[in-house]
């Protein structure tokens, strides 16, 4: 099982993940080709975060593997925005 603080730590890892895809995702909204080069960096801060959830996932109790539910959704969500932004 994963500690408490062990998730809390990835959980923030991942909140700043979101936060650097979403502000590249409103950069690159506001003007065409603006960065690509960390509009893709956000992008694969994004996917690595997915796959470091699946061990940490396997091994959390039910109320850990809600928490990480919520944000692999919110992950999923930035990263279909991306992927679909034209930009």
């Amino acid at each position: 099982m994963g500690t408490r603080q062990s998730i809390d730590h990835f959980l923030e890892q991942c909140e700043g993940a979101l936060r650097f895809a979403d502000f590249e995702y409103i950069e690159a909204s506001r003007q065409e080709h603006w960065d690509d080069e960390t509009y893709q960096n956000a992008q694969a801060y994004l996917e690595e975060a997915i796959r470091q959830m699946e061990p940490i996932y396997a091994s959390a109790n039910p109320e850990q593997k809600e928490r990480l539910q919520r944000m692999k959704g919110q992950l999923d969500l930035m990263r279909h925005d991306m992927v679909m932004l034209r930009h």
